[in-house]
C-alpha cells in the first residue's frame, strides 16, 4: 500500500484515514506507533507527523491490523426532505432538529445523508469523504435550519473554496438565557477541544493558550431582537469563522447559553425549563438554535439569499413569552 501527499500540513493518520477507509483513524494510529508506516524510507512512528507535498508513504503489510467492517451507506427514501431551493448543482435544504447530518459508526442510518442519497443517487462519491457526500458544511443535530449540499465534485470545489475563504453568509436565531447588556457585540474568544469532555469545546479568555495548536480563532457577531424581561432575549447571530459547536460555545461563554443546550447550557435546566414558568410553562426538547438565512454564490454564478422561517415548536415558546404570532417567525430579524 502506497501514497503520495499532495499537499503539506496534513496529519499523517488523518491523511492514512481518509485515503484507506478500511481502517479507523484509532486503528492507524496505532499502526503507526507500531512501525507500519515508511516516509520517503523512513520509518515514522508519531501520528501526528506533518506531511509535506510530494512525500511518499509506504504502509508495511506485515504490521496492518484486520480492517475495520467496511461501511456502506444505505437510502432511506421514508426520510421526509424540506427542498427550500434546488438546481442542476445545488440543493439547499431546511434540516429538522434531531436529524444527524451523516452517517457514524454510531449511528450508520438514519441521517440526513441517507435521506438525500435515496433522492440523488449520484450524489455517492461527491466530496472528499464517503460518509459525507456531498456535505460541504454542517448543522448540530439539535439545530434546525438551512444547509446546502453538492450534487456534483465541481459544485463540491466551488462551495468549498466559499466556505474557506468566509464568503458565505450564515445566520442563526438563537434564544438565550438573560440579556446581553450590549444589544450588539462581537465574542472572539478562541475555541479548543476541553480536557474533561471530549464532546465539549471551551472558550480561552487567555492570550498564552493561543500557541497551543489544538486552539482555533473564532469570532461571533450577535443582536439583540426581542427581550422577555430580563430572563430571556431572542438574538440574530452571525459566525464570522466556522469552529465546531462556535455559536452554543461563544454564548455560553459570556453568561447566555442558549435556551436547551444539555452540553452548554445551565447546569439547573432540564427538559422543562423552571425560568418558563413565570411566563408560561413550555417544554425545552432541544436547544433554541436556528439557522434561518444563508448567502452565497451558486456554482452557476447566481447569487443566492435563502430563508428558512423558525419551526413551529420554537415560535410556540416565542409566542408563550409574549412575542406576537406575526412576529414569531423569520422576519423578527429585519
Amino acid at each position: 500500500m502506497e501514497f503520495m501527499s499532495a499537499t503539506s500540513g496534513e496529519r499523517l493518520d488523518k491523511f492514512l484515514a481518509g485515503k484507506a477507509q478500511e481502517f479507523s483513524r484509532s486503528q492507524w494510529q496505532r499502526m503507526i506507533q507500531s512501525g507500519a508506516v515508511l516516509i520517503n524510507g523512513q520509518g515514522v512512528t508519531k501520528p501526528g507527523f506533518k506531511l509535506r507535498v510530494g512525500d511518499r508513504i509506504v504502509i508495511l503489510k506485515e504490521n496492518l491490523e484486520t480492517p475495520k467492517k467496511e461501511f456502506v451507506l444505505e437510502a432511506e427514501p421514508d426520510i421526509t426532505l424540506e427542498i427550500v431551493y434546488e438546481d442542476t448543482d445545488i440543493v439547499v435544504v431546511n434540516k429538522p432538529a434531531g436529524l444527524l447530518v451523516h452517517p457514524t459508526l454510531k449511528q450508520p442510518q438514519h441521517t440526513l445523508v441517507n435521506a438525500l442519497i435515496a433522492r440523488y443517487p449520484k450524489l455517492v462519491g461527491v466530496g472528499e469523504n464517503p460518509l459525507r457526500p456531498g456535505i460541504v458544511h454542517r448543522l448540530d443535530k439539535d439545530t434546525s435550519g438551512l444547509l446546502v449540499v453538492a450534487k456534483n465534485q465541481s459544485a463540491f470545489s466551488f462551495l468549498k473554496n466559499q466556505f474557506l475563504e468566509r464568503a458565505v453568509t450564515k445566520k442563526y436565531l438563537a434564544l438565550v438565557h438573560g440579556v446581553p447588556a450590549r444589544k450588539t457585540g462581537n465574542i472572539e474568544y478562541p475555541i479548543r477541544p476541553s480536557k474533561d469532555n471530549r464532546l465539549k469545546k471551551v472558550a480561552i479568555k487567555k492570550d498564552e493558550i493561543l500557541k497551543k495548536k489544538s486552539t482555533r480563532l473564532a469570532k461571533t457577531r450577535y443582536r439583540v431582537l426581542k427581550t422577555a424581561g430580563d430572563t430571556f432575549a431572542l438574538l440574530e447571530v452571525t459566525p464570522l469563522t466556522g469552529r465546531t459547536h462556535q455559536i452554543r460555545v461563544h454564548l455560553s461563554s459570556i453568561g447566555h447559553p442558549i435556551v436547551g443546550d444539555r452540553l452548554y447550557g445551565l447546569k439547573s435546566q432540564t427538559y422543562a425549563d423552571k425560568n418558563a414558568d413565570q411566563r408560561g410553562r413550555f417544554l425545552v426538547q432541544r436547544q433554541f438554535l436556528h439557522a434561518f438565512y444563508l448567502k452565497f454564490i451558486a456554482p452557476s454564478g447566481t447569487p443566492l439569499a435563502l430563508e428558512a422561517e423558525l419551526p413551529d415548536e420554537l415560535k410556540k415558546i416565542l409566542i408563550s413569552l409574549g412575542v406576537p404570532d406575526r412576529e414569531a417567525g423569520v422576519n423578527i430579524s429585519n
